[in-house]
């Protein structure tokens, strides 16, 4: 199965025109995935909590204002069938480690930023019960501009597991400072994952990501309460869409919040339910917002020259004061008859 999940992303790279060298593509594939793409652990249960099925592997194309952006995107997760949390946190660790290696400022000071990152978060991993099965996913990029790296590597956290990680993360880089921009006492949006990713040219991006309790209707009013205009302008581009606003709230809503070396900047997360076809959303949003609908249809004809079962999972919506919705993210995962 990682063979062939390889296989899709070499050929999705070619059908976005990127020409990159398909050799960091593969090894960089296997590495992060651990060589294990199975959906389901020895015991049963899902393998990994990125994807419905259980499968470690999501991918997405990106585009900014009107235009699809010639980047390669994918997050995997190493040592899913390891059942002892440490044990997936030392694994994930070792493989942060080696990927550091392929981007083009990859030394040791940026796999100490990301190994402090993840002990930050996780102080004593032996302590967590094996039943946390969400330790760090592993987020890469590749991109026209990088055709033998990487562009960026990106690690997410989890923010729910030991108790007082958004405080040291924000004491530690004041970069996650204040971006769980939400009040402690609010019950139906709060901060649950973390991440830090590093660019080709060494930039450093600190993102919260907020969830929002599904299937109560308060939620996209919360959303507009604290977010303002960006919200209700994601929320009624999905409604212009097709997505009906009396179901709005039925799915799960995330938000991010990211801080590089500028002002803070908010995307929002719309994620399918299990059964949900997205089709006919992504391409009204990519058409407006990539201009085309090439992207989105090359993750689904890449994943069927493969023999995989192609499934749309979500949408992200960035937007910035001066441009309103200017970014799309779309999000999807092949899944072979093995999985």
């Amino acid at each position: 199965m990682t063979e062939a999940a390889g296989k899709f992303l070499i050929d999705l790279a070619e059908r976005l025109t990127l020409r990159n060298d398909a050799a960091p593509i593969r090894a960089m594939m296997e590495r992060a995935c651990g060589g294990q793409l199975d959906a389901l652990r020895p015991d049963g249960r899902r393998a990994s909590t990125l994807t419905s099925s259980g499968v470690p592997f999501e991918v997405s194309v990106t585009g900014r204002r009107g235009k699809l952006t010639p980047a390669l995107r994918y997050v995997t997760e190493t040592a899913t069938q390891e059942t002892a949390f440490s044990s997936r946190v030392a694994a994930q660790l070792a493989a942060i480690r080696d990927l550091v290696a392929w981007l083009p400022n990859g030394d040791e000071a940026v796999a100490e930023t990301l190994r402090s990152f993840v002990a930050t978060l996780y102080p004593d991993p032996t302590k967590v019960p094996a039943g946390h099965r969400f330790a760090t996913w592993i987020g890469i990029v590749h991109h026209a501009a990088a055709p033998h790296h990487a562009a960026t590597l990106k690690i997410y956290g989890d923010l729910t597991i030991a108790p007082g990680a958004l405080d040291r993360l924000s004491s530690a880089w004041p970069g996650f400072a204040g971006l769980a921009c939400v009040p402690d006492h609010e019950k139906l949006i709060k901060p649950a994952g973390v991440a830090i990713e590093v660019d080709l040219h060494g930039n450093v991006t600190h993102k919260i990501y907020l969830r929002a309790r599904n299937n109560d209707v308060g939620v996209p009013m919360k959303l507009v309460r604290y977010f303002g205009d960006p919200a209700w302008e994601v929320l009624s581009e999905l409604v212009r869409c097709g997505v009906d606003a009396a179901e709005l709230h039925q799915n799960v809503f995330e938000i991010s919040a990211a801080r590089s070396t500028g002002e803070t900047t908010f995307a929002f997360y719309w994620a399918a339910k299990r059964r949900d076809d997205l089709t006919g959303l992504v391409g009204e949003l990519a058409a407006r917002h990539h201009g085309t609908t090439h992207g989105v249809d090359a993750m689904a004809r890449a994943a069927e020259s493969f023999g995989a079962t192609w499934r749309y999972t979500g949408v992200g919506l960035g937007f910035s004061p001066d441009y309103g919705i200017d970014k799309l993210n779309v999000y999807g995962t092949p899944t072979w008859s093995a999985a």
